[in-house]
């Protein structure tokens, strides 16, 4: 007996886990997924980082959702105060614990707190999301933090480094600087810098390298290749820090369009991240206008060496527009490398995208993802369990209201095994930029801790339809396998996706002793119906769908 109940669990647990997915979650306002990481020390599964404007709190709320290996929403919550708040990254901590202690650090901006019009704001929680510190840092102008990251200082204890941009330190350099700030595991201030000079310069990533210091990614006001400071608009140019363990510079370049420029021209040209690979060397993606096709905006790969020696470039793209976010690198057994970028493009209306490149550069696959709306991809994981991956972004395709955060979980090739998806063609370019390099640090340690409301949500969920065989899934009639139902197991509210061949069904929910806890429900023309489950008790449920053709269809779930 007891040989059949864990046969019969384990079979339950896999078939819950190991597949690919889109999702989406959100409201009937308007949600973005800004950030994401892969669970994956003991708990496994996805933290998502971004913000919401269903007006929780304030105007807008940064918001944490926490999901299983299938995608399914495990918890979420929103962070703020009465203005407004967003995430733009979030990591799981080095020093991950169930006790009520960091578990994971979120970094962004916020408004409703600190010394000015908006300061770098940094929230650590445990694993159910509750807050364990929440800090401000920054002046009296405006500061953001774009990328955090765990680490470990030199001498091994953990804590965290973020990189943005602050107007705060114009007593130092003019303009926006890059802003980066090292803290302890509870955000304690340990050491902060700003990075600056002529013009404007923004840090976009972060990354600890492997001689414990730190690369950065972002851009700079260029005026020293091809551009005159005489230009209304001089251009913006992909910057690359080298920062050594104690926050100094060790070098950095500007990498830039080596033609001269016309008073007309304004080209912008953005490293969104940085990874340092398996050689040692930094592999970087962004997006440009001045180099490759037609300058309408291409996703690059741009090669530099450990010692900042430039190494190659490569744009991607079309005539339209493509964006370059989020980088991954990956290994083969036999030790092939291969690049995979996700962004969007544009050829016919804006989609998320993702390619991969060999070690060279070389296009291996495309595609782009979404339906009939607008989707765009800023952040991307391995999917470490399936050895494919994860980004997330928006969609407006699917989901509850105007936009909502996006998941999509593929394969190692960029399938995901639903109608939401499309190979599409992108051409690659080689550049031979001029480089060069300008930059000045001073320290600086103005933070704050702050007190900010939290709240405890549930967004509604949505999911892109698989294919049964060759054909999208239809319903009810056409195969074991046709209704989407999620999440599984699921808090308060599960959602169906019934499908078109399932309109008018007839629902009734029993539990294990076969008494009716939820009567007959006529599902009318609807393809998408809501649940509320939030007063049921845990354990298993079926639901039972009967058409007016006489199909009946009998699915289980199981309320947690």
């Amino acid at each position: 007996m007891k040989t059949i109940v864990c046969s019969v669990a384990l079979y339950f647990v896999v078939s819950m886990g190991f597949s690919q997915f889109q999702h989406s979650f959100g409201t009937e306002k308007s949600e973005m997924g800004r950030s994401l990481d892969q669970l994956q020390q003991v708990e496994k599964g996805y933290i998502i980082g971004g913000y919401t404007s269903k007006n929780y709190i304030g105007s807008l709320e940064a918001t944490l959702v926490k999901t299983d290996l299938n995608g399914n929403q495990i918890w979420s919550r929103v962070y703020g105060g009465e203005n407004y708040e967003y995430f733009n990254s979030v990591r799981q901590s080095i020093n991950f614990t169930f006790k009520d202690e960091v578990s994971y650090v979120a970094a962004g901006i916020t408004r409703s707190f600190g010394f000015g019009s908006g300061d770098a704001y940094l929230v650590g929680v445990d694993v159910n999301g509750a807050t364990v510190f929440s800090n401000v840092y920054g002046g009296k102008e405006y500061d953001v933090a774009h990328c955090v990251q765990s680490i470990k200082d030199q001498n091994g204890k953990p804590g965290y480094i973020f990189v943005g941009e602050t107007r705060s330190y114009s007593q130092f350099f003019p303009g926006t600087n890059v802003y980066v700030v090292q803290t302890d595991h509870l955000g304690n201030l340990v050491r902060s810098t700003v990075i600056g000079g002529e013009g404007d310069q923004r840090g976009m990533w972060i990354e600890q390298t492997k001689d414990g210091g730190y690369i950065i990614a972002g851009a700079t006001t260029n005026y020293w290749c091809g551009a005159s400071s005489t230009l209304a608009n001089p251009p913006t140019d992909i910057f690359i820090i080298k920062l050594k363990p104690d926050l100094t510079i060790e070098w950095n370049r500007i990498v830039g369009y080596p033609g001269e420029l016309t008073p007309s021209q304004s080209y912008r040209n953005m490293a969104n991240c940085v990874k340092q690979n398996n050689q040692g060397n930094y592999v970087l993606t962004g997006y440009t206008n001045s180099f490759g096709i037609n300058n309408s905006f291409d996703a690059f790969l741009l090669y530099m060496g450990a010692n900042g020696n430039f190494l190659g470039m490569k744009t991607y793209g079309t005539e339209r527009r493509e964006l370059g976010y989020g980088l991954e690198e990956t290994v083969g057994v036999f030790g092939n490398q291969n690049y995979t970028i996700v962004g969007q493009n544009n050829i016919s209306s804006a989609k998320a995208m993702m390619f991969q490149t060999d070690a060279g550069g070389s296009l291996l696959w495309a595609r782009n993802y979404g339906k009939d709306g607008v989707e765009g991809g800023f952040e991307m994981t391995r999917d470490t369990y399936d050895r494919g991956f994860a980004f997330t972004g928006y969609t407006t395709s699917l989901g509850a209201g105007a936009t909502d955060i996006y998941l999509v979980e593929t394969t190692d090739t960029g399938k995901t095994g639903t109608v939401c998806e499309k190979e599409i063609k992108l051409e690659e370019v080689k550049h031979e930029p001029c480089i060069t390099k300008s930059a000045q640090q001073v320290f600086v340690d103005e933070y704050e801790r702050i007190q900010h409301k939290q709240i405890r949500v549930e967004y509604k969920q949505d999911r892109c339809i698989g294919f049964i065989g060759n054909e999208p899934n239809k319903g009810l009639g056409a195969s074991e396998n046709a209704i989407e139902m999620f999440p599984n197991p699921v808090n308060d509210r599960l959602t169906m996706q019934l499908g078109e061949l399932t309109k008018g069904t007839q629902l009734t929910i029993f539990d294990t002793y076969g008494n009716i806890v939820m009567k007959r429900i006529d599902t009318g023309q609807k393809e998408h119906i809501e649940i509320d489950t939030k007063d049921l008790r845990p354990g298993m449920y079926m639901i039972k769908l009967e058409q007016k053709n006489g199909n009946v269809k009998v699915l289980k779930f199981l309320k947690k």
